[in-house]
């Protein structure tokens, strides 16, 4: 009966010590995801820069426009041709509006969805913790019961004699 309390011991600290080793690596894997958020964050940088780059993609297409009408005064000879380019431009302009304007709202579904799963993770790794807390304090009221069980045993073969 001591070997199997003994047995039962031992099991009870190795498990102590495999909660102990979640935890480091549930902290490891919260500064893995740390480190996921930095790197969203340089990605929304970027995103935001490549939003830039587009508005002056605009820009320049506004004085391209401007460049093709004072052509179009030195080149009456292909006004219907010009004019023919320019509605397919600008039917091609106002597609690509239309999908920077979609891209920007994912963008920002995006980053709410981000900003909503980086509290998650937290609380998620929170509420592990806590889990992992409760059942080492659990396995150590085991290795108290036992021993307190033991004990009244071993008084009562004393007071038996």
């Amino acid at each position: 009966m001591s070997e199997d309390f003994e047995f039962q011991k031992r099991l009870i600290h190795q498990f102590s010590a495999v909660l102990d080793g979640m935890k480091t690596l549930n902290s490891n894997i919260s500064e893995n995801i740390s480190a996921i958020g930095r790197f969203e964050s340089e990605f929304t940088k970027l995103s935001r820069q490549n939003t830039q780059v587009r508005s002056d993609v605009l820009e320049m297409k506004s004085e391209h426009t401007r460049t093709r009408s004072e052509i179009a005064q030195f080149r009456s000879d292909f006004a219907q041709f010009q004019t023919d380019i320019t509605h397919r431009f600008e039917a091609l302009v106002h597609r690509l509006e239309a999908l920077l304007h979609r891209m920007e709202e994912i963008e920002n579904t995006i980053d709410g969805n981000s900003e909503h799963i980086r509290e998650m993770r937290i609380e998620l790794r929170s509420q592990y913790n806590d889990i992992l807390t409760a059942l080492q304090g659990g396995l150590q009221n085991t290795i108290a019961l036992s021993d307190l069980t033991e004990r009244v045993e071993a008084l009562e073969r004393r007071a038996g004699m």
